[in-house]
């Protein structure tokens, strides 16, 4: 990812407007139930609508994305909802959380293979849930696919193998009306030695917006 990515969502997202109705992603939520709050990072965060949604439920929420107009999109649904999810603008490719920091980390409709397993695996604590859900088997085949590289759809059974230092707690391949998905829980189960930091999750390419909880 790069400036070239960054332009392109700013500009995908330059007349969005906050959701009127505050809905979190269904895997999400079926995904959490009776899970008590903790420390959650979004990756690939966009709007902002599962971050803001977890943050309403006492999350401590830090949430991602390469795109500032995303995120000042972000910014007003969390002001509507009186919560102040940490919103950091950063590239993913050198995004650097800090180590063992998170007791969730969610992804939606992203998929970086090379980079996304190591980061998300270094961010989670001991115990800590992935909530992954992105496009799958099937989508390029669907009359209403917009996707156009295949490259960025999972193979059947992929997700869970990206992941092999997780145990897999759930995971499915699905069609829903919008979309084909690949959904994938799973929990850290090695343990993290501590690493000097300062509390946040650190990046080395990042800044968070004002007036976003930081």
């Amino acid at each position: 990812m790069g400036v070239e990515d960054r332009q392109r969502w700013d500009r995908k997202y330059d007349r969005a407007r906050p959701a009127g109705t505050l809905q979190a992603d269904s895997w999400l939520v079926d995904s959490l139930r009776d899970t008590p709050p903790g420390r959650s990072l979004e990756l690939a965060c966009g709007l902002g609508d599962n971050s803001v949604w977890l943050a309403t439920l006492g999350w401590q929420v830090d949430a991602v994305d390469i795109s500032p107009r995303g995120l000042a999109v972000a910014a007003e649904l969390a002001s509507r909802h009186n919560v102040t999810p940490r919103l950091i603008a950063a590239d993913l490719d050198h995004f650097v959380p800090l180590p063992g920091a998170y007791d969730l980390v969610i992804v939606f409709r992203f998929l970086d293979r090379n980079h996304l397993p190591g980061l998300i695996t270094r961010a989670l604590a001991p115990g800590g849930l992935l909530v992954y859900e992105t496009f799958g088997p099937g989508q390029c085949e669907r009359d209403d696919n917009h996707l156009k590289n295949p490259a960025f759809v999972l193979a059947p059974g992929e997700l869970p193998e990206l992941f092999p230092e997780l145990e897999t707690i759930r995971y499915e391949e699905t069609a829903l009306p919008d979309r084909s998905v690949g959904r994938f829980v799973g929990r850290q189960r090695a343990t993290i030695t501590g690493h000097a930091g300062s509390p946040g999750g650190e990046t080395n390419s990042g800044s968070s917006l004002p007036g976003s909880g930081e």
